[in-house]
């Protein structure tokens, strides 16, 4: 696949530099902090958004005896929290966890960083071409599709226009995976945050569009899969850690295929 244009803020760059990393480069910073004029909160609102994705690992992993994840556009590694897989593998060592991003430059520095060949792997692959990764000869080497999976697709279908058929897409991993499987999403709307429409504008100058999405339409993106407690809600009031419920502009599931 080829290099993201550095001269355009890209998704897997901008969110690394939202969540403090520094893989990153001018265009990422820029559009951020114009953003920022819109949404003063948006790193903190982030930091929500990945959160949500390691309590959804630590139910699968620590609740539901997941011992296989498949990660589809995990975006840049971080060291300012933990990944998927040290997420996993600090209650399960043996949970074998595959990252899928269309960014090479990602796959380069999972591969680098994170990779071990075996328990964990990084490879190039596109949602939009969902049959290429789940039948993917290095997937299937590494995961077991005759046991449950879970999926991750954090933060990637707002990236999916109606044409590029999310609910198509979700139905294929549905398809894909036996029962007792799981599916993870995260998803800005404009019902949580009504600020999400301004930065969409924004983020118009981006490599890759936003979309807002209501409830309605997640839901029926999500059909056929059967949501954990407490099912579709704001990120930060999907089984939290504590109390106190921060602020959050994106919508939150874990769902299981029955």
């Amino acid at each position: 696949m080829p290099l993201p244009d550095a001269r355009r803020a890209h998704p897997s760059r901008f969110w690394d530099y939202a969540l403090g990393g520094r893989d990153n480069v001018h265009a990422d910073r820029d559009l951020l902090q114009e953003a920022e004029q819109i949404m003063p909160d948006l790193k903190v609102l982030t930091r929500e958004q990945r959160l949500f994705v390691d309590r959804a690992v630590e139910f699968w992993v620590g609740e539901a005896g997941v011992r296989q994840i498949l990660d589809i556009g995990g975006g840049m590694p971080t060291d300012i929290y933990d990944n998927v897989h040290e997420v996993a593998h600090r209650i399960a060592p043996e949970t074998r966890v595959v990252y899928v991003d269309k960014n090479p430059v990602a796959v380069a520095h999972m591969a680098a960083l994170q990779a071990d060949g075996e328990y964990t792997v990084a490879l190039e692959g596109d949602v939009r071409e969902p049959d290429t990764v789940l039948f993917n000869d290095a997937v299937r080497a590494t995961l077991d599709f005759t046991m449950p999976v879970g999926v991750l697709l954090s933060g990637i279908l707002h990236f999916l226009t109606d044409d590029e058929d999310p609910a198509g897409i979700v139905a294929r991993v549905h398809e894909a995976v036996v029962p007792g499987s799981y599916l993870a999403v995260n998803h800005i709307s404009s019902d949580v945050d009504p600020r999400v429409p301004a930065v969409i504008d924004v983020f118009g100058q981006a490599s890759d569009p936003l979309i807002d999405r209501g409830r309605a339409e997640l839901e029926r993106i999500l059909d056929g899969w059967t949501p954990v407690e407490p099912g579709l809600v704001p990120v930060s009031q999907w089984r939290p850690a504590s109390e106190v419920q921060n602020a959050c502009d994106a919508y939150g599931a874990v769902l299981r295929r029955t």
